[in-house]
């Protein structure tokens, strides 16, 4: 298991949140935890995850952050061991997909 956090404004939430990133390589389960995103909700699991490489990239799903119901997150592995991504949510009233990037550090 592996534990990875970082800052991010995602896509559909009201300002910048600390969004920690839990994966277990092996079994392929990945939990995110948001603080103040919603009244008692502070974790998601990731749906259907997909890895690729032994522990370099990971892509999945989750449901339920506000305001944007669904969001789709990719990582991959940095040089430093940390993780760059990028979270989609999906498209607003306009149509428009909206997007965040984030980089994310290994914790030890």
């Amino acid at each position: 298991m592996e534990t990875f956090r970082g800052k991010g404004h995602l896509p559909g939430t009201d300002s910048e949140r600390d969004i920690e990133v839990e994966i277990d390589w092996k079994t392929k389960e990945v939990s995110i935890h948001i603080e103040g995103v919603a009244e008692g909700v502070a974790d998601w699991p990731g749906l259907v995850p997909q890895t690729f490489g032994p522990m370099d990239e990971v892509v999945f799903r989750t449901k339920g952050i506000p305001r944007l119901f669904t969001h789709w997150w990719h990582f991959v592995r940095s040089g430093s061991g940390g993780l760059w991504g990028m979270v989609l949510g999906l498209p607003d009233k306009d149509g428009v997909w909206r997007t965040c990037t984030l980089q994310l550090q290994k914790l030890d």
